[in-house]
Order: C-alpha cells, then structure tokens, then sequence
C-alpha cells in the first residue's frame, strides 16, 4: 500500500486540499481516506489533529505555499518587523536580506533584545 508513496512536507495549499478532500468522503474512516487521498493515514491524521491551526494560518493570510512554521525567537521583534515589512513593500521598495536583517538587528536594538 505504501510502498509506492514517498516522503513530501506538504505545504498550507496542499493541506487545506486534502482537509476539503476528507470532507466530501462522507462516513469514511481515516485508512480508507488516506489510500484515496494517496497519503500516508500518519499523515492524514495528523492534518486531522491540527485542523485548527491549519485553517487558523490559512485565514490570516499566511504564505499558501510554506511547507514548515518555523517559530520566532521574539514575536514583539517579530511581529514589529513584520509591520515594517509590509509597510515598506506597499510603498514598492525592494526588500533585500541584508536589510531585513539590519532591521531586525535595530528593532531588538530598541526593545532591549540585542
């Protein structure tokens, strides 16, 4: 059965796929859904488990096609650049990583972090 699927992360797009997916499988139980599904029931029950967050993460406009949440370290910092970030591209300045960086580096600055 398994043999043939191979290890993938999936990404926020792919996952909320195969939430709406299991939705139309009425009745169904998890192994029967994960063959038609062509995934692993581990994986399946695991998007299962965390629906929340996943739907949570999809209506704040977070990136579709991300395949891991990795965690900031200070989400004042984090969330304060994130503000700046957005601030920036609306006005259509380009964003390099040397100054996002530098950015970070002067918010934990001011917030006591550095």
């Amino acid at each position: 059965m398994s043999a043939n699927l191979t290890r993938r992360a999936l990404s926020l797009s792919d996952k909320l796929d195969i939430l709406r997916k299991y939705n139309q499988f009425p009745k169904m139980g998890q192994r029967d859904a994960a063959v038609r599904l062509n995934i692993l029931q581990s994986v399946l029950g695991r998007i299962l488990k965390n629906r929340k967050d996943i739907e949570c993460e999809a209506l704040q406009n977070e990136s579709q096609s991300r395949k891991r949440k990795r965690c900031e370290k200070d989400n004042t910092v984090e969330s304060a650049l994130k503000e700046w970030f957005v601030k920036v591209r609306n006005e259509d300045a380009r964003v390099s990583g040397p100054l996002l960086r530098q950015k970070a580096e002067e918010l934990a600055e001011k917030n006591g972090e550095g």
